[in-house]
């Protein structure tokens, strides 16, 4: 794992470095034992490099499925409201999750993530902000098109599914197919931060990255992002 990069320098706690690997190894065991797992479009992940990771997020299953089946190992945001539940903050510790306080703007969890991706690190985002708990896209905000648009970098569009059905399964001791399609990069155009239509940019980008989101799903996952919405 590369600790430092050219741009700002940036480290992770020695228990993150020890955590990371670890989790890496039970988490994707984990996965393939309780349920069947198909990958698709790992040819489009660049070896190397920063970029942004933007997913749907229907369950608590999302962020170790992608954490533990990426090639590299990757920066992830979580919802802060973890933090008060026993297991899953200390995994969200150990790992040294950035914490997202659902929304509102917050001005020091942006720095986090554009200082991990100014250091080559990618960074995990789910543009919806929340769970949906269900099959279809909710409304994305435009924090994955600013953090990339600041750290100048690419988005990398990820669908995940058979997640919001995991639970179920296992209760009934079934093995659910799971599902992770990776899309082609996305490059966007720079925006022009002090334009009066910056706004309007982002929100245009915003739906760009949820379309090829969408695109990488079932139907019955796309939501608002469906084609013709």
């Amino acid at each position: 794992m590369r600790e430092y990069a050219a741009g700002r320098d940036y480290s992770l706690p020695w228990y993150s470095r020890v955590f990371r690997p670890l989790s890496r190894v039970f988490f994707r065991n984990l996965f393939r034992l309780l349920s069947r797992v198909l990958i698709t479009g790992v040819e489009n992940i660049p070896e190397e490099g920063a970029y942004v990771i933007a997913a749907n997020h229907v369950s608590i299953f999302e962020p170790p499925l992608i954490a533990s089946f990426w090639p590299q190992p990757i920066e992830v945001a979580g919802a802060v409201e973890i933090l008060d539940r026993p297991v899953q903050s200390q995994i969200m510790r150990l790992y040294g999750t950035i914490p997202v306080h659902r929304g509102r703007f917050d001005r020091q969890l942006l720095n986090a993530m554009v200082e991990r991706l100014e250091a080559g690190q990618p960074v995990l985002i789910f543009p919806e902000g929340t769970r949906s708990r269900k099959p279809g896209l909710q409304q994305a905000s435009t924090g994955a098109a600013y953090i990339a648009a600041k750290a100048k970098v690419k988005i990398l569009p990820v669908g995940i599914a058979g997640t919001d059905v995991l639970a179920d399964a296992i209760r009934k001791f079934h093995r659910t197919q799971l599902m992770m399609s990776v899309g082609e990069i996305i490059e966007l155009p720079e925006i022009p931060w002090r334009s009066a239509e910056r706004k309007e940019i982002l929100r245009a980008q915003t739906e760009r990255i949820m379309h090829a989101i969408a695109d990488l799903l079932p139907s019955a996952y796309h939501g608002l992002y469906a084609r013709g919405n």
